[in-house]
């Protein structure tokens, strides 16, 4: 298997908010190739194009509504299933995707 990272992380927003706002953080992700899809509810996945670093990466967004707030789950892993080292790649497109999520969302009146 290839080399992955995830992790997960709980928002106090709701569900379908957090949704919105991980479609838009991948759709303007850096190296996103194409569309970004959803397999299954609850579920966005993007992949992302081949760099001198790496074949590509697959991106998974889950996302869940619990009584807590909201729980998100992204994991990127390698395209190809046998690359074994991905010299950060796959942390900093989790990182990408949680600092997109985590940042205030902005309004249309203060976009710059």
């Amino acid at each position: 298997m290839g080399a992955s990272y995830e992790e997960t992380m709980t928002v106090p927003i709701a569900a379908a908010d957090v949704w919105q706002r991980a479609w838009e953080v991948l759709r303007n992700q850096q190296g996103a190739a194409g569309s970004i899809m959803t397999s299954h509810p609850g579920v966005l996945c993007a992949s992302f194009k081949t760099t001198w670093r790496s074949w590509g990466e697959k991106v998974t967004v889950q996302v869940g509504q619990t009584s807590v707030g909201t729980v998100v789950g992204i994991r990127s892993a390698c395209a190809f299933p046998l690359q074994i080292f991905d010299w950060g790649r796959n942390k900093g497109n989790v990182q990408q995707i949680r600092a997109g999520l985590e940042a205030p969302a902005r309004s249309e009146g203060n976009r710059s």
